[in-house]
């Protein structure tokens, strides 16, 4: 089967990339459409949109600012990014404009990455093309005032490094790949296990063991000092030098999901957390969870939910002597530790019990993740609250759309199970090569592909079982990486029976 990067001109997949991009007619064409498509789509759904998307977490990006705070419940770095455009303007619809160009941009250098290493046959390349550049999911995903499109493209472009990296092994890829993980874990904290996909993308790639060591220990440099200022700068607000105040509600919360199926033996419990346990015990004799309401939040019930346990401990034990935001960050952070010393005492105690009631909820939940921001515009709301009106220089709260704010609901109640076939088919392609000595012999640069795909993939998937509640958003770029594949392993078997 005849590939797109190998029937174009002269300009194919042995030419320099650059000029393989830029020099090619039929590549021209693609650049010409994703950006004259794009500013189309975008403008359109800005009509549709006129402001953007927010949830609790877009106000505490907002709030880090408005308050000059060091150190919030999320990293500083989307913080840092929607600073340096207000520099420029307040306007948010320059913001979004600029969030989908950044994608947008992202998604070109994937693209013709894939192409050019890899070919793709012309009908295969269109699929990944208009996934890429006439999906709605990205729309939404610039609009709202949220790391994930700065994230989503950040990470993109270091799996696309990953697969440089195999192609070329120069120094300069290895330091590009150890500053990308160091912006990644600056926006989004979820990224502390890039440097483990790192690990072995480079072990995969063709290195001197010097610089393999040297390109396994840079991430590091770069994520460790980062880590000690965050704890330095909480401990000036709560008196703990933790990393991450969300860190210990969201082990706790874990740990809760199977605390209605065990006998905890209070006279055990870690210093400190015997009142917690007693709320919970009470909680869950009082008013137990139903499956029903644990799925209506999926691995976030005990953090949403006001009356589940932590928000009353909060309530009665947290204490601040800031008001606004910082005083927020306060409180959470004064309960974070006790949270997290309560919840991996459970977990360590309670392994199996762990694993069954909240590990087993996550897969289901992985494999076909809760719609969550694309499930209803501005946590259906029409109006934001005060510190957005502030940033932006919005005449009121009010904000308008002409569809109804469950319309995203409605478009997109499709991609879990489409994220979920991929996850089949990617399966089945994947079992198909391995095993396939021929195809794995005749292609190695692939196979090498793959492996580094599928280390990315586990490694996301245990993370996200694990630690994390899993929503569609979380999953694009994975979403993104296993159509990329399936792709690319079903060309082989094609050629196969060909």
């Amino acid at each position: 089967m005849t590939t797109i990067a190998k029937n174009l001109d002269a300009y194919g997949a042995s030419s320099p990339f650059l000029q393989y991009v830029f020099k090619n007619s039929t590549n021209r064409k693609f650049i010409l459409v994703a950006f004259i498509a794009g500013l189309i789509q975008l403008t359109i759904f800005k009509i549709l949109y006129p402001f953007p998307d927010f949830i609790s977490d877009s106000y505490s990006y907002i709030d880090t600012n408005l308050y000059h705070m060091k150190v919030n419940l999320w990293p500083i770095g989307y913080s840092k990014f929607i600073a340096f455009i207000h520099l420029f303007t307040s306007s948010h619809v320059f913001l979004v404009y600029v969030q989908y160009l950044i994608l947008l941009v992202t998604f070109l250098y994937f693209f013709f990455s894939v192409l050019y290493l890899y070919g793709l046959p012309r009908r295969f390349a269109l699929i990944l093309y208009i996934f890429l550049f006439f999906n709605p999911m990205f729309l939404v995903l610039a609009n709202c005032v949220l790391s994930d499109a700065i994230f989503c493209s950040i990470s993109l472009i270091l799996f696309s490094q990953y697969l440089w990296m195999y192609r070329r092994p120069t120094l300069s890829n290895l330091v590009f790949q150890a500053l990308l993980i160091g912006a990644a874990f600056v926006i989004r904290y979820t990224a502390i296990y890039y440097p483990i996909v790192s690990i072995c993308a480079i072990l995969l790639a063709t290195y001197k063991w010097p610089l393999k060591l040297i390109g396994m220990v840079l991430p590091w440099l770069l994520i460790f000092p980062f880590i000690w200022y965050t704890q330095q700068e909480t401990k000036k607000l709560t008196g703990t030098a933790e990393f991450s105040v969300f860190g210990g509600w969201q082990i706790a919360n874990n740990a809760l999901y199977m605390y209605g199926n065990i006998n905890v033996d209070s006279t055990k419990l870690p210093p400190g957390t015997a009142e917690l346990d007693r709320e919970a015990r009470a909680f869950w004799k009082k008013t137990p969870p139903t499956e029903a309401d644990l799925a209506e939040l999926p691995g976030t019930f005990f953090i949403k939910v006001p009356t589940a346990i932590l928000k009353p401990y909060l309530s009665t034990h947290g204490w601040a002597t800031l008001r606004g935001a910082p005083g927020g960050f306060q409180a959470w952070g004064s309960v974070s530790p006790v949270y997290n010393a309560y919840g991996k005492w459970l977990i360590r105690h309670y392994p199996i019990e762990f694993a069954r009631y909240y590990m087993w909820l996550n897969v289901k939940n992985y494999f076909i993740p809760h719609l969550e921001k694309f499930g209803s515009y501005n946590i259906g709301m029409r109006e934001v609250w005060d510190p957005a009106k502030i940033w932006f220089n919005m005449k009121s709260n009010e904000v308008t759309l002409i569809p109804s704010i469950e319309f995203q609901g409605q478009v997109f109640f499709i991609f879990p199970l489409f994220f979920m076939a991929l996850n089949i088919f990617f399966a089945g392609c994947a079992i198909f090569f391995l095993t396939n000595k021929k195809l794995r012999q005749a292609n190695k640069p692939l196979l090498i592909a793959l492996l580094m795909a599928l280390a990315f993939l586990i490694i996301n998937f245990g993370f996200s079982v694990f630690a994390t509640p899993v929503v569609l958003r979380y999953q694009i770029v994975p979403m993104i990486v296993l159509l990329t594949f399936t792709l690319l392993l079903t060309e082989k078997q094609f050629d196969t029976q060909d």
